[in-house]
């Protein structure tokens, strides 16, 4: 049985309805969630220095979603790159 094809909104129309959509700080399940990456891995990789940049509010860990897309597309590679970038 297929399944319906479902359309995702365009950013800019996610962005019309809430402004500040991009700069919320979210945390590591949410960021989890975003990239795919399990968060103990997300834990392994910010105290080994890499991952996506992250700040400390107190002793809770947020993520500006603006900046994990950006760590997003910057991980994102074509076929003709050779040299693999490494996050860890």
């Amino acid at each position: 049985m297929s399944r319906p094809e479902q359309t995702l909104p365009e950013i800019e129309d996610i962005l019309q309805d809430n402004p500040g959509w991009l700069d919320e700080a979210i945390d590591t399940p949410s960021v989890a969630r975003l990239t795919g990456v399990p968060a103990c891995t997300l834990a392994t990789w910010r105290c080994r220095g890499g991952g996506p940049p992250y700040m400390k509010l107190g002793s809770a860990v947020r993520y500006r979603r603006r900046t994990v897309l950006k760590w997003l597309a910057e991980c994102e590679k074509s076929d003709a790159d050779t040299t693999p970038k490494r996050h860890v």
